[in-house]
């Protein structure tokens, strides 16, 4: 019994000590688990935690202690011209010069008229231009057909982007930042280049890495050494500025938040009121006199609020963010109208501001008959009742400034970053838009057609058609489907030698500035060198004369008379000039107003030739518009005709009655459509030695028919222009004077 129990107690030991043995197993198995997934844990937080760092190609140099001033010399020429042309490209909307093509690629359309340039005078003397990241390209007068832009530049990877162009910059100064190495020659140092500099820029997740390739060779005695790379971090986040300058500029794109703001204070600031603004629509009953305005004062009165509620536009979740409470239902409706909601919390130690300054003219225009702004009204005698309809459209476009501001970039010094948009409005409505975002490139994206130049080298040559001479600072651009790379510009022989991307089916456009742009198309090969030669026409400025040939009443009818007649000071006219593309140049119009004038001797004659209007014209086949108004009241009085019912019936008369076609225009400022012009015709090269073009039109001449032979039916000449334009249209040429 005792052996068996002693057998019993061994065997149980061995089974709890087996037991106790798997139980530790299992517990250091669990314990490398916990480890395993804490070390997974801190590391996964860890990348999470730590923005995306871009891939830098670093040469590591050994130097010789006695070298590293030299190197960091040269390390803060790199950190102090990355900051000098981030400062720069902040200051001018991501452009580092708008003179300098060798730095900056994008032409730009600039003049001191806000709302017809690619960007914005900051002051009228001032050289500081900003452009804009959404406008309406096409001229403010554009009617159904109004095109829409943005000057916004790349922030990576394509030729004009911001990081090319600070590139671009660094490499133009980093020597002359070295001065020589004067501060070290005086103490022996030996320094020879050894190579060419080349700048790499990129925008990281956090600041902006400046690396500058400067194959040095330095010398010291018995010491050498060679250095090749310089390498500065500048503590901008560039990154997320951008970002959010896109996000306000997608969102203005989209909502048209200025617009609907405006919209708002127009509203919230009109009525039947001389103190409000014009309103929309209103309508009183009421007998006698009207409420007017002047069409000058509403427009400065719309400036005064421009200047006082643009800068109330806040951008949800950034820092400079804050909603205030108003007890007044309409102060806080427009308070909170000015609200973007971007609703995103990394932006919260990025601030943005919104500016309008009153010395940036707007484009302004209200449905007024001249210069005072009435309702149309009928009244009666009779019954002693009136109504007066207020019914005014709006036109208006207008800059406002955007700043993005970083107040911890620099460490501690700050950093701005200023862009445009523009506002418009037409006919009480913002103008719509296909809404297609503006992207922001990633730290890896790029374009691959535009970075693929593996052509052979091909040579563009550019001339002026019309001379036969090089045309310079052409810029050449190259599309293949939907997508189009900046080549670069020609020199001075009017020749640019590039590799271009290869493709099939592509198209070469050149264009300059007072030239007509054209396009060839052009398929480049691998490895093929090409040649091409492309003339485009120049733009001429001309003095224009308009004259009129009328269409006379007879005891015939009405007849046309070809003999010119100078335009009176109570007649203008409206000319557009179309010119046909020819199939591969780009499309060009020009127009300009042309007011008449009495002209009673020679002397006021040349004065006044002085003063004539101008217009930009250029070889080639037109389209020309005229439209002939006279300022003066037109009156067909009231007349009794008689018929005859059949054949032998009585003859029943009844009377036409009067029309008045100034009957409700204001004294002085009547506008009778007396006429115009719809022409075909062709500019040759030899027109444009003479300094002016003079345009027929064809008038209907009322003015000159005595009131009491006018009849109803002379109104159905005012629409036969286009007729009368076709059967007579060689006495309707222009000519060149």
């Amino acid at each position: 019994m005792k052996n068996t129990s002693n057998k019993k107690s061994r065997c149980l030991r061995e089974t709890l000590a087996s037991s106790r043995s798997g139980q530790m197993a299992i517990f250091m198995i669990i314990g490398i688990l916990i480890v395993i997934g804490g070390v997974i844990f801190f590391y996964s937080t860890q990348k999470a935690a730590k923005p995306f760092e871009p891939e830098i190609k670093i040469v590591q140099e050994q130097i010789p202690v006695e070298f590293d001033p030299i190197k960091n010399y040269a390390n803060d020429c790199a950190y102090s011209l990355g900051v000098e042309g981030l400062k720069i490209i902040g200051e001018q909307g991501g452009y580092i010069s708008f003179a300098d093509r060798t730095l900056n690629k994008e032409a730009f359309t600039i003049t001191q008229n806000p709302t017809e340039s690619d960007a914005v005078f900051f002051a009228k003397n001032s050289e500081l231009k900003i452009p804009y990241w959404w406008y309406m390209k096409s001229a403010n007068n554009c009617k159904g057909d109004c095109k829409f832009a943005s000057k916004r530049p790349d922030l990576r990877q394509t030729d004009n982007s911001i990081e090319k162009q600070l590139e671009r910059y660094i490499d133009s100064k980093f020597r002359e930042c070295l001065k020589n190495f004067e501060p070290f020659v005086e103490q022996g140092f030996k320094v020879s280049e050894a190579g060419k500099i080349k700048t790499d820029v990129t925008v990281a997740a956090d600041d902006v890495i400046v690396l500058v390739e400067y194959p040095l060779n330095i010398e010291r005695q018995d010491s050498k050494s060679k250095i090749t790379q310089f390498l500065a971090r500048v503590p901008v986040n560039l990154d997320k500025i951008y970002g959010l300058g896109t996000k306000i500029t997608n969102l203005e794109i989209k909502h048209r938040y200025l617009e609907k703001h405006v919209l708002n204070l127009l509203v919230a600031f009109s009525g039947v009121d001389r103190q409000k603004l014009p309103p929309m629509s209103d309508m009183q009953f009421k007998f006698g006199s009207s409420t007017s305005w002047q069409k000058s004062d509403v427009k400065n009165k719309i400036t005064g609020l421009l200047t006082s509620y643009i800068p109330l536009f806040q951008v949800d979740g950034t820092y400079n963010y804050e909603r205030n409470l108003f007890d007044s239902e309409l102060k806080q409706r427009l308070y909170d109208s000015t609200i973007i909601p971007v609703a995103n919390s990394s932006f919260r130690d990025i601030s943005a501001q919104f500016t309008y300054l009153d010395f940036w003219p707007t484009y302004f225009d209200l449905n007024c008959k001249g210069e005072r702004c009435m309702p149309s009204s009928a009244n009666s005698l009779i019954s002693f009742f009136g109504i007066q309809e207020y019914k005014f459209a709006y036109d208006m476009s207008f800059p406002v400034l955007v700043e993005v501001q970083d107040s911890f970039a620099l460490n501690g010094q700050g950093y701005s970053f200023n862009f445009f948009l523009e506002g418009n409005i037409r006919n009480n409505k913002a103008m719509h838009v296909d809404f297609a975002p503006l992207e922001k490139a990633s730290l890896s994206e790029s374009s691959l057609l535009c970075d693929a130049k593996t052509s052979g080298n091909v040579t563009i040559q550019v001339l002026d058609a019309a001379t036969k001479q090089p045309v310079d600072d052409a810029n050449i651009i190259y599309t293949v489907t939907d997508e189009s790379c900046y080549i670069g510009a020609t020199n001075s022989d009017g020749i640019l030698k590039e590799s271009f991307p290869v493709g099939i089916g592509g198209a070469i456009s050149v264009v300059k500035e007072n030239y007509i742009g054209k396009s060839a198309e052009f398929d480049s090969k691998i490895n093929n060198d090409a040649s091409l030669k492309i003339e485009i026409h120049p733009i001429h400025t001309k003095k224009l004369v308009v004259k009129k040939k009328n269409v006379v009443k007879t005891s015939q009818g009405w007849q046309f008379v070809d003999a010119p007649v100078d335009l009176s000071a109570n007649e203008y006219a409206t000319v557009t000039l179309t010119r046909g593309s020819g199939g591969n140049e780009l499309e060009f119009s020009s127009i300009a107003n042309y007011e008449g004038q009495q002209q009673s001797n020679a002397s006021e004659r040349s004065e006044t030739r002085s003063q004539l209007p101008e217009m930009e014209i250029a070889p080639g086949d037109y389209s020309a518009d005229i439209n002939l108004i006279l300022n003066q009241r037109i009156i067909i009085p009231e007349k009794q005709q008689c018929v005859r019912k059949g054949i032998f019936g009585e003859k029943e008369c009844f009377t036409v009655p009067k029309i008045d076609f100034g009957e409700k225009s204001t004294p002085g400022q009547e506008r009778f459509p007396e006429g115009g012009l719809k022409l075909n015709f062709t500019i040759n090269p030899g027109d444009l030695s003479k300094d002016t073009i003079v345009l027929y039109a064809v008038s209907i001449d009322f003015a000159g028919t005595p009131e009491s032979q006018r009849t109803v039916e002379d109104i159905e000449q005012m629409g036969k222009i286009e007729e009368y334009s076709r059967i007579y249209q060689m006495a309707l040429q222009p000519i060149f004077d």
